[in-house]
């Protein structure tokens, strides 16, 4: 990459502040859903992400490291942005938005007798894609791509 482009990149990348308060949310969420603490609404979503991957619980035990760890492309995928990603889908999946999200996930469980779990996981892989060529592109997602890419999801 060039230096300029470099710069954009990371013009584009969150700061260490932001990375920190968006997984302290999930620290915190975690935390109080394991302490039987009164969560809100998104607080429950978000303990009942981290509860599907018992993988990833070994990270909720050193809140310093939570925090501040950093990963490398080769290490697969981030599993904060495992997370988020997963939040972000059982939003659409709740909110029916976008509406190909909803029919795909339907058509996984319901006629490919997927679990839940796994369609979900079929999903992620192209919402991640989306996500990924968006900040590539320094653009916003291509819903109209997004979309395109669920209802093949609904059909195969």
């Amino acid at each position: 990459m060039t230096q300029v482009a470099d710069e954009q990149t990371a013009s584009r990348r969150p700061n260490r502040e932001q990375l920190r308060a968006h997984r302290q949310i999930f620290w915190d969420a975690w935390h109080k859903a394991q302490g039987k603490l009164p969560l809100n609404a998104l607080e429950v979503r978000i303990a009942r992400v981290i509860a599907m991957h018992p993988e990833y619980h070994c990270y909720f035990n050193d809140m310093d490291d939570f925090l501040d760890r950093d990963f490398d492309v080769d290490d697969g995928m981030n599993p904060y942005l495992h997370l988020s990603l997963h939040l972000a889908l059982e939003e659409q999946a709740a909110t029916k938005q976008p509406p190909e999200m909803a029919k795909a996930l339907d058509y996984m469980i319901t006629l490919k007798q997927m679990e839940r779990h796994d369609a979900l996981h079929k999903i992620l892989e192209l919402l991640a894609e989306t996500v990924f060529y968006a900040q590539r592109a320094g653009g916003e997602p291509d819903v109209l791509a997004y979309a395109q890419g669920l209802r093949a999801l609904a059909t195969s």
